[in-house]
């Protein structure tokens, strides 16, 4: 008979706390690097996305814009520069002569029409489509062009769609009704820019600009090419804009010369006669507390300095380079032109001089009642149209575009960096930090090519 042995069962002891300390410490090392890895693949993606939207609508303006060259170029021409004689007829009325005959126009007013009518043609702000008072009917600081192409279809087409919902009869809205929510709405945005909040007025513009309004024969533009993330009413005034991939608005600087040459005079008025003029000479910055930086030469000419070239390079890159000494006669050294102080559609300066040409100025006639920073950039000054999103910080670091106040010394509508005024132009170390991952249609992290 075979004897039956018993094993008794070895009793087990649960994990040990340090098993149990390894095993919780293993898998918080593991969740990290998932949050990291997908916090940092999200984080790609929403850059790559905003630099294709950024990408998408710059390809859009630059034709938008050279279409606009080729009208200028032609039967508009002559219509540019008679509403431009009209604007400086109202400073004098001797320019009225070339209204009748707009091929005698001195190269400086043609100059100067070409510019009145790309800030009409490009606008960042809602007041430069409003030249006269038929621009605005209603007098409801809309102008008519957005207000019919935009604002009305838009309020028509949610009151449909509320009345087809709610089983309302007759589904079509009236008139009365169609006015009334664009008043509302628009009065949204008008509070939005009294309480200095308002972040999309360039961008609803650009918008309206590309998408709505005249192609000057360029092929027009699908609505249907941009999705709902790249297109949206972040304030709900019933007027889309770009938007970026965190959902903020694009803005668009049409001539940011603030952003190039921050220190520039203001008002900006130099007299050629005088080489003391303090109109010729930059304003010396200050660093953050108040004191001279010493990096400024002291001879009575404008210049772009080393920090200026740098803090603009965040935002637009493949700026000009420096100007080189070059010998010259009795072994003197002479310094090239900064292109930074060259304005680009008039590279001889025939503008700066129309300031304060004699003959003018001989006249009494004071053209900075025109052709001034509020109303076109900066004098002889390099500039370039930036399209740029806040990133994902959402601090922009410059002044909003509609952010104006000349006699203050604010030009936000010249890209002005935030919180500096012509007094104390130079942006602090906080302010560099908002703009360094900023995405621009000139930028290298957003792929722009100048």
């Amino acid at each position: 008979m075979f004897s039956t042995h018993k094993h008794s069962a070895i009793p087990r002891s649960g994990f040990t706390l340090l098993e149990l300390l390894m095993v919780v410490a293993i898998i918080s090392i593991l969740m990290s690097m998932v949050f990291f890895t997908m916090n940092g693949l999200t984080e790609n993606a929403e850059q790559e996305a905003t630099t294709a939207t950024i990408a998408k609508v710059n390809r859009l303006l630059e034709q938008r814009m050279e279409a606009f060259d080729r009208a200028f170029k032609g039967s508009r021409r002559d219509t540019y520069i008679r509403a431009t004689v009209g604007l400086l007829t109202a400073i004098d009325g001797r320019f009225d002569h070339f209204n009748q005959h707009p091929e005698q126009a001195p190269a400086s007013v043609k100059l100067l029409a070409r510019k009145a009518a790309f800030r009409f043609e490009f606008p960042q702000r809602m007041a430069e489509l409003m030249l006269t008072a038929g621009d605005d009917a209603n007098s409801n600081g809309l102008p008519d062009a957005v207000e019919q192409k935009i604002a009305v279809p838009n309020a028509r087409a949610t009151l449909v769609m509320q009345n087809i919902a709610n089983n309302v009869l007759p589904v079509e809205p009236t008139t009365g009704q169609i006015q009334s929510l664009v008043d509302s709405r628009w009065n949204l945005h008008k509070n939005a820019v009294s309480a200095g909040a308002d972040q999309s007025e360039s961008s609803e513009l650009l918008y309206y600009t590309l998408v709505v309004s005249g192609t000057f024969g360029s092929s027009s533009v699908d609505a249907d090419q941009f999705s709902a993330f790249e297109v949206k009413d972040t304030d709900e005034d019933g007027l889309p804009e770009f938007v970026d991939a965190w959902g903020q608005p694009l803005r668009f600087y049409r001539w940011p010369t603030r952003l190039i040459d921050p220190t520039a005079p203001n008002p900006f008025s130099p007299d050629f006669s005088d080489p003391n003029d303090p109109t010729d000479a930059d304003l010396t910055p200050m660093d953050d507390d108040g004191n001279s930086l010493t990096f400024e030469d002291t001879d009575a000419l404008r210049e772009i300095v080393p920090q200026e070239r740098l803090y603009a390079g965040f935002l637009i890159k493949g700026l000009p380079t420096v100007p080189v000494p070059l010998p010259g006669p009795s072994g003197t050294l002479t310094t090239q032109r900064d292109m930074l102080l060259v304005d680009p559609d008039d590279p001889v300066g025939l503008l700066y001089g129309f300031i304060e040409d004699p003959q003018y100025k001989g006249m009494g006639i004071d053209l900075t009642l025109e052709f001034n920073e509020a109303k076109y950039h900066t004098p002889d000054t390099y500039h370039v149209p930036l399209i740029v999103s806040a990133g994902p910080d959402g601090y922009l670091g410059l002044r909003e575009p509609n952010d104006t106040n000349a006699g203050s010394g604010i030009f936000g509508n010249l890209a002005q960096y935030r919180n500096t005024t012509v007094s104390s132009p130079m942006p602090s170390t906080a302010v560099i930090d908002e703009l360094v991952d900023n995405l621009t249609n000139r930028n290298r992290r957003a792929g722009g090519k100048r």
